[in-house]
């Protein structure tokens, strides 16, 4: 049999997501199948809360009738299923020949979601050593690994720490914090080359964090209506199951990358928590809870005052710079629709437009953060803690930081001419 390509790949970190069960050696197409049967989908999905598995019953029907096409899916079998109550879920299959494949689902529980923002700032995070405990405990070798979101990043893990890994393709995956960068450099580097990133055009999610991919492709899609939704998997793949169209990288996703990780980066480890938690949270609520119409803002503000409670710190000057942070780092994503109108019409004047609208709402945090440099003490205890956090220096940070943002661009501006 032949090697899984892309789309089928695509397919099976779509089907991960719902909690099917079945016993081992079942072939696809019958569970599939038996999905099919009556209101068995609609009982899967009505299994789910606040996940991407509450997609509409129609797209998720189509999904699963590209699966029946697909002659390499159909001959696949059920080696192992791996589902957990914390959102954990991952299955191993195999053809005929015994190449195993294995498939990380992607963020579907308050815990994973959590989870995401830890891998902003830790070296390895709970459901990583996880999936590399799933992996290892797997009989084959030459393994094919894959994942949409969450998912992919598990995927891109395992394929630098475990040596069972042939190939890994992953799908609107997150990057790395630095500190996993630096402790497995040399891992990365060894590994990479197994590595592929396929993303939509405009995913947010993939903007986060470091990249390790060897290499990265992006796929045009059709617009959609909330910006999040280009996060989905099942948008990458046109009505007859194949991979749409590759472009270019979207002109200001690299911009979008650096600012973020610089700005995430650059703040104490106890601050990067509080703002990735945040983050995390308002990601999982517009994502999952399908919020299109809130205020962004008022939810990241709520957030942070719940998060806080009791959690990290006692000074308001820690709530105050961690909410300016993650107002900063919202400000793309606010103005998502803004940045991709002008990708798709290279329109200069809307550009420009863009720019004045990005310096006005990067100059009232700006202000904010004045106002408390000027009231605040140098430095904030953090609670239960003996670390200080010297605020004017943060500050300071982020405002070199914003320069950079604006510097770039200013610089992309000219690349347009």
């Amino acid at each position: 049999m032949s090697e899984l390509n892309y789309e089928e790949l695509i397919l099976l970190d779509n089907f991960i997501y719902l909690r099917w069960e079945s016993e081992k050696n079942a072939l696809i197409i019958d569970i599939v199948n038996e999905i099919l049967k009556d209101n068995n989908l609609d009982k899967l999905i009505n299994k789910e809360e606040n996940c991407i598995v509450k997609m509409p019953a129609e797209e998720w029907i189509d999904t699963l009738e590209k699966m029946k096409i697909k002659p390499n899916l159909k001959n696949l079998k059920l080696h192992n299923l791996k589902s957990t109550n914390d959102g954990f879920r991952a299955a191993c299959f195999i053809d005929d020949e015994l190449n195993a494949t294995v498939v990380f689902r992607g963020s579907s529980s308050k815990e994973e979601w959590d989870d995401n923002g830890k891998g902003a700032y830790e070296y390895d995070t709970k459901d990583q050593e996880k999936a590399l405990f799933y992996i290892n405990s797997l009989e084959f070798d030459n393994i094919t690994v894959t994942g949409h979101s969450k998912g992919g990043n598990k995927a891109q893990y395992v394929a630098v720490l475990s040596t069972k890994i042939k190939r890994c393709i992953s799908i609107n995956g997150q990057g790395f914090s630095n500190e996993f960068i630096k402790k497995y450099s040399e891992d990365i580097e060894n590994n990479k080359y197994k590595i592929i990133c396929i993303n939509c055009k405009y995913d947010y999610v993939n903007c986060l964090l470091n990249t390790i991919a060897n290499q990265s492709y992006y796929i045009s899609t059709e617009l959609q209506i909330n910006p999040f939704f280009y996060h989905k998997c099942n948008i990458l793949l046109d009505k007859y199951g194949n991979l749409r169209k590759e472009s270019k990288r979207a002109f200001f996703s690299k911009i979008i990358n650096d600012f973020s990780t610089s700005l995430i980066s650059d703040l104490p480890k106890e601050l990067r928590i509080l703002v990735m938690e945040g983050l995390m949270s308002i990601i999982e609520a517009f994502l999952c809870r399908n919020l299109i119409n809130e205020n962004i803002i008022k939810i990241a503000g709520g957030t942070l005052i719940i998060l806080m409670y009791g959690k990290y710190f006692k000074y308001k000057e820690a709530f105050a710079i961690s909410y300016s942070v993650l107002e900063m780092i919202l400000v793309p994503l606010l103005l998502w629709k803004d940045f991709i109108d002008i990708d798709e019409t290279h329109s200069k004047e809307k550009y420009k437009e863009l720019q004045r609208k990005i310096i006005s709402m990067e100059n009232n945090v700006l202000n904010k953060l004045g106002i408390i440099s000027d009231k605040a003490e140098i430095f904030t205890k953090i609670k239960n803690n003996n670390n200080l956090i010297d605020n004017n220096r943060i500050i300071k940070n982020i405002q070199n930081t914003l320069d950079k943002f604006t510097k770039s661009l200013y610089d992309e501006e000219l690349n347009m001419q």
